[in-house]
C-alpha cells in the first residue's frame, strides 16, 4: 500500500518457535527490501507499516516499532495531537519520551504493560487510555495479532479472511484499506469498528469493546487519500468520486458560460473519477491530456516545499495537440497547498489552450489535519488566507493569460455524494470542527479569510 506512505517502510514476522524477524529502512517499499529479505522474513504471523509523516522527523521514526527483548512489533496509523499523558506514563516508568514520536510512545506504552506480564490484548487495553487522538493500529506479541482503533475511527482498518482452494479459512489479514486484502487475495469481511480490538490467534478471531464507538472516517480519506478501488463505508471509492464530479457539473454550470466545446481534463491520478463524472453529467469531450511521472509518487505527500517544487516539475506533462484552441476545464479532487495549479495553467496556455478553467471535487482546505493527514499549519493552506477569487488570480498571475474560473464542490453536495449524513465525518480540514480534542494545538488555529463553499 505504497500509496499511503512513501518515506520508510518496514516488515516485522513471528516464526512458529516465537522469533521475531525484522527489515526497516527509509524510502519505498521497492528500494528497501531484497530477496534475502523477504526469504529471512518467513513467519507464521507479520505486520508491516508504511509511512507518511505527520509527527517527528521526516528521515527516521521508521514503523514497526519492534521490542525484539519481549517479541513486541506495533504499527500505527494516524496521529495523536495530545501526548502528555502518554509522557507522563513512560516518564513515571523510566522510559525517556523526548526522542520518540506519537507512534513511538504508543508502543512503549504497550510493551510497558507486556513486560509487566499482561497479554498483548490486555496490555492495549490497559494503554488504550493514555492514546488521545486518531488511531488504527496493529500490534504482534507471542503468537497473538491484534488490530483496534481509536473511538471515533477517523483512519479505517479493514479485516479480511485468507481462504484455501475449498473456501476454509485459513489466515486472517487487517489492512488500511480493502485494495490492501485484495492484493494478497484475502476476502473483505468487516470494518474494525470504532473503540474495538479484534484479536487474532490460531484458534480463532476474537472481538473486545475498549470503548464506545462513533463513526467519524476523516472525509479526506474518501476524496483523496484512499485508493480509488478501495471501499470505504462498504461504497467504492471510485463511485463516490464519480458523484462529486456530478455534483460539480450541477453546481457550476450556469457560472462556465458557453463551454460546448470545452474539453476536461484530470490532474492525475486520484481526481479520474470525479472528471469523468463532470463530463458525463455535461456531455463534454473527457481526456487524459496530461501525462503522470509514474515514478515520482504523489507531491502532496513529499516532506519538504523544495522537493514538491521539485517534484511537481517532473510530475506532469501535457499530451501535444490535444489542449490547442480549446477550452480546457481542470477537474482535481481538492486544493490543499495550491502548488500544482499554476504548474498547470502555464502548461495549458504553452500548448495553445483558448481559456483554462479549476474546479475542485471538494471544498477548500482551511484547516489543519491533526489526525495523520500531513496539513499542520494554516500559513501553508492558501484557503485560510485567501478568497476564492484571489486564489483564482493567484494561479496565473505571473503569466501571460488569466485562469478564467476556480470553483470549488461545496461542503453540502461532497456529503451528499456520500449518501450518508455529515455525522458520519470528520470534515475538520475543511470546517475546522474537529471531533477528537486537540489540546494545546486549539491555540494554533484562526479564523479563516473567507469560509465560501463551507456551507
Amino acid at each position: 500500500m505504497q500509496h499511503r506512505g512513501p518515506e520508510a517502510t518496514g516488515i516485522a514476522t513471528q516464526s512458529a518457535d516465537g522469533g521475531l524477524e525484522m527489515r526497516r529502512g527509509l524510502g519505498m517499499v521497492r528500494d528497501v527490501y531484497s530477496e534475502a529479505d523477504m526469504n529471512r522474513l518467513a513467519g507464521t504471523l507479520a505486520i508491516g507499516h508504511n509511512r507518511y509523516s505527520t509527527s517527528g522527523s521526516k528521515k527516521s521514526h521508521p514503523q514497526p516499532v519492534v521490542d525484539e527483548h519481549i517479541g513486541f512489533a506495533f504499527g500505527h496509523n494516524g496521529n495523536l495531537p495530545v501526548t502528555h499523558y502518554l509522557r507522563t506514563f513512560l516518564e513515571k516508568h523510566n522510559i525517556i519520551a523526548s526522542r520518540l514520536n506519537d507512534s513511538e510512545m504508543m508502543g512503549q506504552a504497550i510493551a510497558q504493560y507486556l513486560r509487566s506480564g499482561h497479554d498483548l490484548p490486555d496490555a492495549v487495553e490497559l494503554a488504550y487510555p493514555l492514546f488521545r487522538g486518531a488511531f488504527s493500529c496493529v500490534g504482534m506479541h507471542d503468537g497473538v495479532v491484534v488490530a483496534f482503533r481509536d473511538p471515533k475511527g477517523i483512519r479505517p482498518l479493514a479485516l479480511g479472511e485468507i481462504a484455501d482452494e475449498a473456501g476454509g479459512r485459513i489466515g486472517m489479514a487487517a489492512a488500511s484499506e480493502t485494495c490492501g486484502l485484495d492484493t494478497i487475495g484475502a476476502r473483505y469481511t468487516r470494518e474494525v469498528e470504532p473503540g474495538e480490538m479484534v484479536i487474532i490467534t490460531r484458534d480463532g478471531v476474537e472481538s473486545r469493546r475498549i470503548s464506545d464507538g462513533e463513526d467519524k472516517l476523516d472525509m479526506f480519506e474518501m476524496v483523496y487519500f484512499a485508493r480509488r478501488d478501495s471501499m470505504l463505508y462498504g461504497m467504492p471509492v471510485d463511485a463516490f468520486r464519480r458523484r462529486c464530479g456530478q455534483q460539480l457539473a450541477k453546481f457550476h454550470e450556469e457560472h462556465l458560460g458557453d463551454i460546448s466545446d470545452a474539453l476536461v481534463i484530470p490532474i492525475p491520478d486520484t481526481s479520474a473519477p470525479a472528471a469523468e463524472g463532470f463530463a458525463k453529467a455535461l456531455g463534454l469531450e473527457y481526456a487524459q491530456a496530461i501525462v503522470k511521472n509514474p515514478y515520482t509518487g504523489r507531491t502532496f505527500l513529499n516532506p519538504s516545499d523544495k522537493a514538491r517544487m521539485q517534484q511537481l516539475r517532473r510530475k506532469h506533462n501535457a499530451v501535444p495537440g490535444l489542449m490547442k484552441g480549446r477550452h480546457i476545464i481542470y477537474v482535481d479532487d481538492s486544493y490543499v497547498r495550491g502548488k500544482t495549479t499554476p504548474r498547470l495553467h502555464a502548461l495549458a496556455v504553452a500548448e495553445g489552450a483558448e481559456s483554462v478553467t479549476f474546479l475542485m471535487a471538494s471544498p477548500p482546505v482551511r484547516f489543519p489535519d491533526f489526525y495523520g493527514i500531513d496539513t499542520p499549519s494554516q500559513d501553508e493552506l492558501p484557503a485560510a488566507n485567501l478568497t476564492v477569487e484571489q486564489m483564482r488570480r493567484r494561479i496565473s498571475e505571473d503569466q501571460a493569460k488569466e485562469c478564467r474560473y476556480l470553483g470549488f464542490l461545496p461542503l453540502s453536495l461532497m456529503v451528499a455524494a456520500s449518501d450518508l449524513p455529515a455525522s458520519k465525518f470528520n470534515l475538520a480540514p475543511f470546517n475546522g470542527e474537529y471531533p477528537i480534542g486537540i489540546g494545546n494545538r486549539k491555540s494554533e488555529i484562526r479564523t479563516p479569510v473567507s469560509m465560501e463553499y463551507a456551507e
